[in-house]
């Protein structure tokens, strides 16, 4: 598969990024992966998909100081780091991107988001869906369009769930975090429930910022 690898730094962090053609994929490109049994089922986009985010990844685990292959599939479908490090795989539009850290006191978990920019016809049907009605009147009040106000925020609900995931080892929804505060490139998420380990109430600060016809967000614990 055509892929052109890449690091560019967002929110003190290095994050790798791939763009890849889907087309270009080859059956046996997926031998790379250790696990690439359990993805033969898998659509052709889909392993496309697959393959550049463990691409990806595979960089950000060798830059965060690990000698491990590729993550592989959890439970969950969640990405299997190595012991001792953390990271998170987004792809979307023939890019992928990912980041590793160590796992320390000073880190627990780390989640990125790449999504394509909303249009005014599917913002509202995504804020219904994802937002409480709270969050969508404080989103309308902000600077941003509205349609980008309700990707930033879905994007940053999914970062925050990526970082959280590890820790909780369940599946939760869109309601278990609410947007309490937007200011420049950053939001504040506070949780509606607990979700252990972490209480109702606890608050994470997610960072974000535009692409072209797109935009990234990053929550770290």
């Amino acid at each position: 598969m055509q892929t052109q690898l890449r690091p560019f730094t967002f929110a003190g962090h290095t994050l790798f990024r791939v763009d890849f053609d889907p087309a270009t994929l080859h059956p046996a490109d997926l031998f790379w992966l250790a696990h690439h049994a359990q993805i033969t089922r898998f659509a052709p986009r889909r392993q496309a998909e697959h393959l550049a985010g463990r691409i990806a990844a595979a960089a950000a685990l060798r830059h965060a100081g690990s000698d491990s292959p590729a993550p592989g599939i959890g439970a969950h479908r969640e990405p299997l780091w190595p012991q001792g490090f953390c990271g998170s795989i987004t792809h979307t539009a023939g890019v992928a991107i990912a980041v590793a850290v160590k796992r320390d006191n000073a880190t627990q978990g780390i989640g990125i988001d790449r999504e394509t920019l909303l249009d005014e016809r599917s913002a509202p049907d995504i804020a219904e869906g994802a937002l409480h009605a709270g969050e969508r009147e404080r989103l309308r009040q902000t600077s941003l369009p509205y349609p980008v106000a309700v990707t930033l925020a879905f994007s940053a609900k999914e970062s925050l769930f990526k970082a959280l995931f590890p820790q909780v080892k369940t599946r939760f929804g869109f309601e278990c975090a609410q947007i309490v505060a937007l200011a420049g490139h950053q939001l504040q998420l506070r949780l509606t429930q607990p979700l252990a380990p972490f209480p109702r109430g606890a608050v994470f600060t997610a960072h974000w910022q535009p692409e072209q016809n797109a935009l990234i967000t990053l929550v770290r614990l």
